[in-house]
């Protein structure tokens, strides 16, 4: 009697695996970036789960290194990605961008609308807006693209994700 008990619930257990195996890959694998599209400074976007604004973008050559300061404005509507939710993942997911070069994420502090600084693990859905992003890049790497640079935030939709750039050129 008992080994037909455990062999009920061996087999059950094996379909609840199997269930679960299909429903984790059931849905498409991301396919990364799939579309990037170009907006100007000050110009409203609504991504999916954040509404932003880049409200303004310097970049200064150095003789080392290439350095960025980014303005933007954000507006959490439910964002979410690569396990975080709201404000720091969208941070996290801003790039100083060279094309067919590297990309740089911020520093580990970001100034917020107040002028204080903020820990990016630190950041809510609550925290004052606008946010001031400082990245930096080396000046070797940017000296050999022919591509310009560009500010990128990725925003995924579900399947993969959309890249909104502006051109810092």
């Amino acid at each position: 009697m008992k080994r037909k008990v455990w062999l009920a619930a061996a087999i059950v257990l094996c379909v609840l695996a199997g269930l679960r195996y299909w429903q984790v890959n059931a849905n498409p694998v991301c396919r990364g970036v799939d579309k990037e599209i170009f907006v100007k400074k000050g110009q409203e976007v609504h991504a999916p789960g954040i509404d932003f604004k880049i409200l303004s973008a310097k970049m200064v050559k150095g003789k080392e290194n290439v350095y960025l300061t980014v303005k933007v404005d954000l507006k959490d509507r439910g964002y979410y990605a690569d396990g975080k939710h709201g404000i720091i993942a969208a941070v996290s997911n801003m790039y100083f961008n060279m094309p067919y070069s590297i990309s740089n994420h911020s520093d580990l502090y970001v100034v917020d609308g107040n002028g204080h600084k903020v820990a990016i693990g630190y950041l809510t859905s609550k925290t004052p807006q606008p946010l001031t992003l400082k990245f930096d890049n080396v000046r070797s790497w940017y000296d050999t693209e022919n591509t310009p640079a560009r500010f990128s935030f990725l925003v995924g939709d579900g399947n993969g994700y959309k890249k909104y750039s502006i051109l810092l050129e």
